[in-house]
């Protein structure tokens, strides 16, 4: 799933509540929460070659899950995955213009020119979000808000919110939810469901909310199974 919302929604929080959690920290967000939750971290190290930047991070984690070094757990987390686009956006322009480019920078190409290394970077981000996607845990991707622009009265005007990142984070995941804490409750507005919620809406108090779903989805599609 993919978790989207302004600081202080509860984003962190939700993703930590989830069952045996391993956290790609990618901005200290868990520093808060030590003492509250138990889990597993990891950080960018710029001395270390293997953690030296978010997206080198994350496919080295990614290697070790798929190796087994971590069979106790059962979510990975990655807050914010926005930073995590932003590292693959910069290896993605310096790999096309030294390779592709001959040094040539992305900025001083035309439109068409740049379509093509939009879909350069639309392939190798695809196969990043696949490659975690497909690992057997609960995912958690956590995305920063942003503002969306449009004109009013023929001025331009903050006229909503998204998620910080690449339209591919909506496609991708099973469940989009964007938090928003309301009266001191966490309020998931559903952006995207495909494990049976239908209300626009719902108040979580922690991921037990998400597998209560699923297990009452279950249940009802099982006695359906028997009825017949």
């Amino acid at each position: 799933m993919m978790v989207w919302g302004e600081p202080g929604a509860g984003k962190t929080r939700f993703a930590l509540s989830a069952p045996n959690p391993l956290v790609i920290d990618l901005e200290n967000s868990t520093d808060w929460y030590s003492n509250e939750f138990n889990f597993m971290v990891a950080k960018v190290n710029e001395q270390n070659k293997l953690t030296k930047n978010a997206t080198i991070l994350t496919h080295s984690i990614v290697e070790e899950i798929i190796k087994g070094e971590y069979k106790d757990i059962e979510t990975l987390v990655i807050d914010p995955v926005t930073d995590l686009l932003e590292s693959i956006e910069t290896i993605c322009t310096k790999e096309y213009e030294n390779k592709v480019l001959n040094n040539k920078q992305v900025i001083e190409l035309n439109p068409l020119q740049k379509s093509k290394f939009y879909a350069f970077r639309r392939d190798k981000t695809r196969e990043m979000i696949s490659r975690i996607l497909n690992l057997d845990l609960n995912i958690i991707f956590i995305a920063r808000a942003k503002n969306v622009w449009g004109k009013s009265d023929g001025q331009m005007t903050v006229t909503g919110k998204t998620f910080d990142g690449l339209d591919i984070l909506e496609y991708l995941p099973d469940v989009v939810f964007n938090l928003r804490n309301i009266d001191n409750k966490t309020i998931a507005e559903v952006k995207k469901s495909r494990i049976g919620i239908t209300e626009k809406s719902i108040e979580i108090k922690g991921f037990e909310t998400i597998k209560n779903i699923i297990r009452d989805k279950y249940k009802i599609i099982k006695l359906d199974k028997e009825a017949v």
